[in-house]
């Protein structure tokens, strides 16, 4: 949490990181007393708050708002206005309009200021779900319609080539590279089928299941796929309820996590995956941005490197990869975030570099479908 404080007085900035560092220990807080420095700060910081004085000299508050949300950079930083308690109303409604989110009086109330800056975070937090969900949902348009295309050429040069190697002698010249055309068209396709799972156009065949059960069923194949260096954990609530899932898709996030693991921990460490039910309440489920309800979690613990602060929003990006090139397409966390989108769940990510990284899968128990289920 990111926060830079704009006020030209150094008794109010001392007042407001006093009130910040005792009720938000986690916080970050810069502080200016310009609003020309205070812009120069929210480029290159990105804080997720602006406290912004309204009567400052050189450049009051309303130049500096006007500038903050005219600048792209900027503009979807929510910005909380501190007045003075002669200000009017036309004031405050000048401030509004500019794009101000909201406005407080000095003297300050503490828990009123914290109460504003976490209403702020859970605006910009649902702010930046809502853009990123509709830039991978343009590139998921881009993407599936390429795949499909892509993946009906080839059906021929799969069908044909496979025909040749079967016609072919192993001791013939053509015979390695007929194989060598049928394992890349083989790639080429697993890679459409990413791309198509990726965009959601990949149909779903749900069926009532428990994730214990599955969970424990694939086992054995997680553990082929991150070799003896690593140990395996499973824990597994035998007490869970049934939730309407795809079975194959739900055996591809698991793989796709299991090897993203296995590929944080090099010289070996622990894997852990869980399932759990959990009822999420109004509080965690508006940062989590769902409804409140029961969910089934699949949590998948490893000890490796971690992800930095600055690379976490992107990994979820098609064809983002740390790999070396040749190394990963880059599709398997996006697969996993499409997997996760079709099931109408979500997924939440922390992680610490040097210590591990937590994936956590949030999959909605709907009582109406589990029923509808039931009935076939």
């Amino acid at each position: 949490m990111k926060i830079l404080a704009i006020d030209d007085s150094r008794v109010n900035l001392l007042l407001m990181k006093g009130i910040i560092v005792h009720h938000l220990p986690d916080a970050l807080l810069k502080t200016v007393r310009s609003g020309i420095e205070g812009l120069e700060i929210a480029r290159s910081w990105h804080p997720d708050t602006i406290l912004l004085d309204l009567q400052m000299p050189d450049m009051d508050g309303y130049e500096t708002i006007r500038r903050l949300k005219n600048d792209p950079e900027t503009s979807n930083i929510p910005v909380i206005m501190i007045t003075a308690t002669n200000v009017v109303s036309k004031d405050r409604v000048k401030g509004l309009e500019m794009g101000a989110d909201a406005f407080l009086e000095k003297p300050i109330s503490p828990h009123e200021l914290v109460a504003h800056i976490k209403v702020m975070l859970r605006i910009k937090k649902a702010e930046d779900r809502q853009r990123y969900s509709q830039k991978l949902e343009a590139i998921g348009l881009l993407a599936g319609g390429v795949a499909h295309d892509f993946n009906n050429i080839l059906t021929v040069i799969t069908g044909y080539s496979t025909m040749l190697l079967m016609q072919a002698k192993p001791e013939e010249p053509q015979y390695e590279s007929l194989q060598m055309i049928v394992d890349a068209a083989n790639r080429a396709t697993r890679l459409t089928q990413s791309l198509l799972t990726f965009s959601r156009k990949q149909e779903m065949t749900p069926l009532n299941d428990k994730l214990c059960t599955l969970v424990s069923h694939f086992e054995k194949f997680i553990k082929n796929i991150v070799g003896e260096k690593i140990k395996l954990n499973f824990l597994c609530d035998q007490y869970s309820k049934s939730v309407a899932i795809d079975l194959g898709m739900i055996e591809q996030m698991l793989m796709n996590l299991a090897i993203n693991a296995r590929d944080a921990m090099p010289e070996g460490g622990q894997l852990t995956i869980s399932t759990t039910t959990e009822n999420i309440d109004d509080e965690k489920a508006r940062f989590l941005a769902v409804t409140p309800g029961t969910y089934m979690c699949i949590t998948v613990i490893d000890t490796g490197c971690g992800i930095s602060k600055e690379l976490l929003p992107k990994i979820f990006d098609p064809f983002f990869t740390t790999k070396d090139v040749g190394k990963g397409s880059g599709l398997g966390l996006s697969v996993v975030y499409g997997i996760v989108e079709q099931h109408r769940g979500v997924i939440n990510v922390d992680s610490t570099p040097g210590v591990g990284t937590v994936f956590t899968v949030y999959l909605p128990i709907d009582n109406a479908e589990q029923q509808d289920l039931d009935k076939r």
